[in-house]
């Protein structure tokens, strides 16, 4: 049998897409903790945020238990000046926090940065809930892939100071996200920021 060099290269890019596809990161449980922000899970997720593009973002964490694709979970303490996700390339803008961003304008932000991966998202039902003692801003989010799959979101911001904190949860529609809104509904209570 004649190995090709095509043959070859297809079948190390295969091997790539199935080893990166089932990487698990680090387990975590329990208390998590990000630049000052603390979530309590009650149940394992993966630490999959060496899966964030290079550069990846500071102070962002991306949890998940099935995968980005079926369920994430971004975590995120961010100054003025820095987005929750990095553009894939150069020359598109990427949203940037504002310290003096209002509680729509803040919503807008999320919405764009979710922009950066999903197509047309829209922000809904927005309602106060704090994160911890700091008052925040919880609202749901609408969006789908560009290959058309509906994707259901929701998210909770809350400032203190001049840093934002953020919690983010995507999954498709279609069964996980009505699956892990109970256990994200008790992330999202747990939120404490300390003083």
């Amino acid at each position: 049998m004649k190995t090709t060099r095509r043959a070859l290269l297809l079948g190390a890019a295969g091997t790539s897409l199935f080893i990166a596809g089932c990487a698990t990161g680090r387990l975590v449980n329990g208390p998590v903790e990000n630049a000052g922000a603390t979530i309590t899970l009650s149940r394992e997720w993966s630490d999959i945020t060496f899966l964030l593009p290079s550069p990846r973002p500071r102070n962002v964490k991306l949890l998940s238990i099935d995968g980005p694709q079926l369920n994430r979970l971004y975590l995120a303490a961010l100054r003025p000046g820095e987005s929750l996700l990095r553009p894939r390339d150069r020359d598109t803008p990427r949203p940037t926090y504002h310290a003096d961003m209002s509680d729509t304008e803040l919503v807008e932000f999320v919405v764009d940065c979710v922009a950066q991966e999903y197509q047309s998202p829209e922000a809904g039902a927005l309602r106060p809930q704090n994160m911890g003692a700091v008052p925040g801003v919880r609202f749901d989010i609408a969006t789908r892939t560009a290959e058309g799959l509906d994707i259901s979101g929701t998210a909770l911001v809350a400032r203190q100071g001049e840093r934002l904190h953020l919690l983010l949860f995507l999954a498709p529609t279609e069964h996980y996200y009505a699956a892990l809104l109970p256990d994200v509904d008790a992330i999202f209570a747990s939120a404490r920021i300390a003083a």
